[in-house]
């Protein structure tokens, strides 16, 4: 049993992505997406421990789309993504855009709910529920525990629904977008619960799924628990017939859609782990086509050998596998382009700020191009979905791993050089590290604590200070560090985010036990 449509409190759920999996897991569900509404955040939430749990994952969304003039009577289209890059450009610009107007939208709904005779306020709800996506449904919630409304529906049947006195449109993107946005970021777009589009005559459903499938429509959610058996029935037939897939959900909200389990629907639903595996076959195929295009316009460069560029995402776990196919891996390009790449930073952050000496200028440096730094760059540009990786490294999530990145980054750097020269090159870095050289320019976080501690401690005692891991304390995805600094009769205790973040602060400490003035 499979599950490939819910909803969490990134969205307008009532559980956090975290629970959903265990959920998941604690009800036997074999595979599941999460597929919160324009937004991608509950998935970047957990997507370091999804591999933890016993249960097959792919990413999801469910964007809110117009539909085409002809079909306008219909209203809001809902419009299902999957297996989509995490970090592609435009589909997260898209997903920002949506995100603004959503916020745009709630206070127009707070003031028309005023305007009724409501007391309610949108901090209120904020705070009531906690969610980083407030919509309807949590007004709707309050609305019935202030004894406004008797339930949930009736909130949205006589205030929240469309052609409600409280109702306000909402942002939605067309069809046409929403599918190819979707597909250029390498997912599969699936048309959501169709049943419940509200068409006006028989036929309407069919010349709708055809218009877009010529917009490049890919799957139906055929299994969905407002569907009957006769429906179901045609939907496959249409599937079928114009070679698309069907996949299927509960459109699980927890509490907030009260009778609908997840992978259980109203009871009626049972989706077979087959469906799963059909959709992750379609997209393989849809993923095989290289679409580096995509990849030079997240680099806004066009290679005149593109010859180059394939060479510099050729990772030696690929090339192990596919000799035949590649002739050599990145890392010789990785070694130049390490060089190159040090250049430019360091000619940009002169010219950024004049006035640093060059130690602070190399602290500066090294920060920009270390491993973090670089795998940070890689994924603005979405790099990670273009590297050739064998079937090891791709099954352990190697396209996202900060080794990899960056040594991808400093191959697609020397790619650039070597097919149009340094000034490209630079021109390249200038745009790409703009915002990471005015931030690191701006905060003293950029102050590298344990290389100053460490060029002290030399100095003066000829030693070096080691570092312990003392605590760890909070969930897989918001932990905080403690380490430890011990020197001689010098202890301090750095806490943060991250490992690095701890040792950085229990060495400031430490550097400002030792030597007061620096």
């Amino acid at each position: 049993m499979i599950d490939l449509h819910t909803h969490s409190t990134a969205s307008d759920g009532s559980l956090t992505p975290r629970q959903i999996l265990d959920l998941a897991r604690d009800t036997g569900i074999e595979a599941v997406a999460l597929t919160d509404h324009d937004t991608i955040s509950g998935i970047l939430e957990i997507k370091n421990i999804v591999h933890s749990y016993p249960v097959e994952f792919i990413t999801g969304v469910e964007i809110s789309c117009a539909p085409p003039p002809e079909f306008k009577s219909l209203g809001s289209i809902h419009m299902l993504g999957y297996g989509f890059s995490l970090y592609d450009c435009r589909l997260n610009e898209a997903l920002i855009r949506a995100a603004e107007a959503r916020s745009n939208r709630n206070p127009k709904i707070i003031e028309k709910l005023n305007a009724l005779g409501f007391d309610i306020t949108l901090e209120e709800v904020e705070n009531r529920f906690g969610t980083r996506q407030t919509g309807r449904p949590h007004i709707a919630e309050l609305l019935v525990e202030k004894g406004y409304v008797s339930d949930f529906r009736k909130a949205f049947d006589l205030y929240l629904g469309k052609d409600r006195p409280a109702y306000v449109n909402k942002f939605k993107i067309s069809c046409k977008d929403a599918i190819r946005l979707i597909l250029d970021a390498g997912g599969l777009p699936v048309l959501a619960h169709p049943g419940i589009i509200d068409f006006q005559h028989p036929h309407d459903l069919d010349t709708f799924v055809n218009m877009l499938v010529e917009y490049g429509l890919a799957g139906i959610e055929v299994f969905y628990s407002g569907h009957d058996s006769a429906l179901k029935k045609h939907l496959f037939d249409i599937v079928q017939s114009k070679g698309l897939v069907a996949t299927g959900g509960s459109d699980f909200h927890g509490s907030f859609n009260k009778g609908v389990d997840l992978g259980r629907g109203r009871g009626d639903l049972n989706v077979d782990l087959s469906v799963f595996k059909t959709l992750n076959d379609r997209l393989i195929e849809i993923q095989a086509i290289p679409r580096l295009d995509l990849l030079e316009q997240n680099l806004d460069y066009r290679f005149q050998s593109r010859a180059f560029l394939s060479n510099a995402l050729c990772h030696r776990s690929y090339l192990n596998e596919n000799q035949n196919i590649c002739e050599a891996d990145n890392e010789r390009l990785e070694f130049l382009g390490d060089a190159v790449l040090g250049l430019c930073v360091g000619h940009l952050l002169m010219e950024k700020d004049p006035m640093k000496n060059e130690g602070d200028l190399s602290r500066l440096r090294s920060n920009l191009v270390s491993e973090t730094g670089l795998a940070h760059i890689a994924r603005r540009i979405d790099l990670g979905r273009f590297i050739k990786l064998g079937k090891g490294e791709s099954l352990s999530g190697g396209s996202d791993k900060n080794s990899i990145l960056s040594d991808a980054f400093e191959a697609v750097v020397a790619a650039v050089y070597l097919d149009a020269g340094f000034d490209r090159v630079q021109t390249m870095v200038n745009r790409l590290f703009d915002e990471p050289v005015q931030q690191i320019l701006t905060s003293s976080d950029f102050i590298d604590y344990k290389s100053g501690l460490q060029e002290f401690t030399q100095e003066h005692f000829g030693k070096t200070p080691y570092y312990t891991l003392a605590q760890e304390k909070g969930p897989d995805h918001d932990k905080t560090f403690e380490i430890c600094l011990n020197l001689d009769t010098v202890s301090t205790m750095g806490t943060g985010k991250t490992k690095k973040a701890a040792e950085q602060d229990a060495a400031r400490k430490a550097l400002a036990l030792l030597n007061p003035e620096s």
